[in-house]
């Protein structure tokens, strides 16, 4: 930007005004313009002209400078500055200048010499790592789109915001530089070439502390410097990478001191800190403490507690005499510095009774040598009661579905958790965007209530479910519709198609699955809320499964799977919650001809076989905020599936009997277990950690366990229950069904057995957890395994694998995975798995 000043009259703005130059009025000196004495004083503005710009007329600019014909202007003056200023506010222009055009007695007329601002043309980043997809990121993060004014701010915000990126990232040194040329087609746009030198990522060689007598440096750096670390090898330099960003270091130093104060030493300080750059250009930092002496947990008193009786609030809070004063802890557990995330300090517990005005205070009341006497200071107040509770951003889903997961019910006492389990339940209702749902509490003192928004924003609910799984040299696929936030009441009145009625929070789910050998067709509807006013979620579905297989020249092997359910999930208050228990009752209608079961030592093909079974189970689902990745929580369910013991009431000599016809009712009870915990590890990594194990059996045992529902371990997991009959538990690095516990001959079905175990870690990182696509990253390792007989278990001997993968998730088509495993153990083949590529869409693992 051009830009010049006049040594002899200056405004505020920074702009220039120049005298008319005359030999009579004016001199000039070093080839500066010098007002001439005799043209200072009052003027009368006559006119101005305008030089330079071309977008703007005289009028246009008159109107920008605020100025007005006739009126009085002194020169110099503060009329003009302030023109000068509104000109360069507009951030219109490159250059302003002001000029006397001509002085005809006590009337003047300026004359404003204006430049206007380029604009910008194309803009492209060149640099060691920067592709087309960086390129435009970098471009939209900065805003640089055509047309663009170029001002002197936008050029050093670019100059600082870019490198600042980089150096978060470990750059130090990071920098760039801006190269402008005229737009071939346009010369009053300029294009941009950015050059991005981020340079060689600069490291920390050394974090050394001064003064640490009782703690190591090794446990200051772990415990205290979160985020500043210096280089190291192995898994933690991968975790947790050496850099310098100033303001993560100004954070571990607070993080220092909170450490100290944690273990007692309430006088720790930072006496100095230096941190400069060594010959090898890393930086290398030093720290100066001074520990003081440590502390103890004297007397504590607790002051104004009505509500709660003092012993109980002792046994919240933890504390006792003689405990080492962590400040820190104790503080949290006050419920000072956000309190703890578990909600179990005192503030909470107050404010989950409705005492949202109340006030709880820790304070040092003295010091008796290394011993720090404690008040609770307690203010409870009145309890609070919600008042007006809104909601807005639900363009599709209906208010009444909003309202039935809202937790905060105007009338009912304000409760912290109430908060919390909104947020939870509307994020698992998957109609909303959960990294954008938002709450605004508004407290009003003067009655004692709160109010509260909740912001949502609409996501697409319905998918074109395309479910897919391939192992080895199986695929099978499934091609469905599902609509999970469907309205059958509005469907029945054929009324706000688009392209089905939508609103009422109900699941509609049409599939069709085929394989080589394969087809299955079924349909299923949920309503969650029954009647629409009762927590209780039914379900009913239908499906059809055929299997028709010949192998080699023999004839058809065919399989017939009909199966009706139907069920009811109602969400419980006991023990908390989050527990909901299911009861169901389904009936499974089995036809098969020339199909290779074996009943025993028999080889019966045909006949037929009916499956009528009651299912209960109890789950505890804590896992969130978001269900595509969770972060935090736990999933746990504990499932029984059992049919009649129709053995025990009959007298019937099933020795005698061939194996159809003992199985003509099957009888069987199955007992499953699973759970997934969700923790965050450092930063956005997430561990999920899951364990699972079935069991089957008959009532008799004569009869035993039947030939169907039997577990198959391996692959992904793919249309478990449906093939024929048997449930597919994944294992990924294995084909499908493809592990055994003992030897093959153990095995009724080769590969399936009645006892199964799997176990899983699994670290997650997201990529993006936008709107339009959530995207995270994986690596596991996992082992299981499937046994016949419980002489047979160990849970020791589990087929292994590890393996890295990717999940993408998009509203319209669900979650899509691909994995590539390696599995170490022999399969049913007698050969070692080897490496896997697992492809999967909408499914679990």
């Amino acid at each position: 930007m051009k830009f010049r000043l006049l040594p002899i009259i200056m405004f505020a703005a920074s702009a220039h005004f120049y005298g008319q130059a005359t030999p009579q009025d004016s001199t000039k000196v070093n080839n500066t313009t010098i007002l001439a004495e005799n043209q200072t004083g009052t003027y009368t503005l006559k006119d101005i002209v305008v030089d330079g710009v071309k977008k703007y007329s005289p009028a246009q600019i008159l109107r920008f400078t605020g100025l007005l014909k006739g009126e009085e202007v002194d020169i110099p003056g503060q009329k003009i500055s302030n023109a000068i200023k509104k000109l360069w506010d507009t951030q219109s222009f490159s250059e302003v200048e002001v000029y006397i055009e001509s002085i005809e007695g006590k009337t003047v007329v300026l004359k404003f010499h204006l430049e206007d601002l380029k604009e910008l043309g194309e803009v492209k980043f060149v640099g060691r790592g920067i592709g087309k997809s960086k390129n435009e990121k970098l471009a939209k993060d900065n805003n640089l789109k055509p047309g663009t004014k170029i001002t002197q701010n936008l050029i050093s915000s670019l100059k600082t915001n870019i490198p600042k990126d980089y150096v978060k990232k470990g750059f130090a040194d990071a920098k760039i530089t801006i190269e402008d040329k005229i737009n071939a087609s346009d010369p009053n746009l300029v294009d941009w070439t950015i050059n991005v030198d981020k340079g060689k990522r600069i490291k920390i060689s050394h974090i050394e502390f001064e003064g640490n007598e009782n703690v190591s440096d090794r446990k200051l750096r772990k415990k205290a410097f979160k985020e500043t670390k210096q280089k190291r090898f192995g898994i933690g330099g991968i975790l947790k990478s050496s850099k310098f960003v100033e303001e993560k270091y100004q954070e571990d130093k607070r993080n220092l001191i909170n450490y100290y104060n944690s273990l007692g030493y309430r006088d720790a300080k930072i006496v100095s800190d230096s941190v400069w750059r060594n010959k090898k250009n890393n930086f290398e930092i030093n720290v100066k403490l001074e520990e003081g002496k440590k502390y103890y947990i004297g007397d504590i008193t607790f002051v104004g507690n009505t509500v709660y009786p003092t012993e109980y609030l002792q046994r919240l809070l933890g504390y006792k005499k003689g405990d080492i004063y962590d400040a820190v802890g104790f503080n949290k557990k006050v419920g000072e510095d956000g309190g703890k995330e578990d909600d179990s300090d005192l503030r909470s517990l107050y404010m989950n009774n409705g005492y949202l005005f109340s006030n709880v205070t820790p304070i040092e009341k003295s010091v008796n040598g290394d011993a720090v006497n404690l008040e609770i200071r307690i203010n409870e107040g009145e309890q609070a009661t919600w008042n007006k509770v809104t909601w807005s951003g639900n363009t599709t889903t209906h208010d009444h579905v909003v309202l039935r997961a809202l937790r905060t019910k105007p009338g009912e006492l304000f409760k912290k958790t109430d908060i919390k389990r909104t947020y939870f339940d509307l994020a698992s209702m998957s109609f909303f965007d959960p990294q954008q749902i938002k709450y605004d509490i508004d407290p009003q003192v003067q009655d004692n209530t709160v109010n509260v928004n909740w912001g949502l924003v609409e996501k697409g609910s319905s998918q074109v479910q395309l479910q897919a799984g391939y192992g080895g040299n199986s695929f099978i696929g499934t091609l469905g519709l599902t609509f999970n936030n469907f309205s059958l009441k509005n469907f029945l009145k054929f009324k706000d198609f688009r392209p089905v009625p939508q609103g009422d929070g109900q699941t509609l789910s049409i599939q069709a699955q085929a394989g080589q050998y394969f087809q299955n067709y079924g349909i299923s509807f949920s309503e969650p809320w029954l009647f629409g006013t009762k927590p209780t979620a039914l379900s009913v579905s239908l499906n059809n499964s055929r299997v028709n297989y010949r192998q080699y020249s023999g004839p058809d092997q065919r399989l017939n799977i009909f199966s009706a359910t139907v069920g009811l999930n109602r969400y419980l208050r006991w023990p908390d919650d989050y527990f909901s228990l299911y009861t169901g009752i389904q009936y499974q209608k089995y036809n098969f001809s020339n199909y290779p079961f074996e009943f025993g030592n028999s080889t019966e093909l045909y006949g037929n076989a009916n499956n009528l079974s009651l299912n209960i189970g109890l789950s505890r689902n804590s896992a969130g905020i978001d269900p595509i990745f969770p972060t935090v929580g736990s999933n746990i369910e504990l499932s029984g599936k059992f049919t009649p013991p129709y053995s025990l009431f009959s007298n019937k000599d099933y020795s005698t009997m061939t194996p159809v016809d003992k199985y003509k009712w099957m009888e069987f009870y199955k007992i499953k277990f699973k759970a997934d915990v969700y923790n965050e590890v450092v930063g956005k990594l997430v561990l999920r950690s899951s364990a699972e194990m079935g069991f089957m059996d008959g009532y008799n045992k004569q009869l035993g366990a039947p030939p169907f529902e039997r577990f198959y371990v391996g692959g992904t997991g793919l249309f478990g229950g449906r093939f024929d009959g048997r449930e597919l538990i994944p294992l990924r690095g294995y084909e499908n069904a493809s592990t055994y516990g003992g030897q093959p001959q153990d095995i009724t079905q080769r590969g399936g057995g009645t006892i199964y175990n799997r176990f899983t870690l699994e670290l997650r990182y997201p990529i993006s957890l936008n709107q339009t696509a959530k995207i995270y990253g994986l690596t596991f390792a996992e082992g299981g395994n499937v046994w016949n007989t419980w002489s047979k278990y160990n849970p020791f001997q589990l087929k292994r694998s590890i393996g890295v993968g990717v999940r993408v998730y998009m509203g319209a088509f669900g979650l899509i995975g691909f994995d590539f495993a390696y599995g170490f153990d022999k399969t049913i083949n007698g050969d070692v798995s080897g490496n896997k590529t697992h492809f999967l869409m909408n499914q679990s693992l």
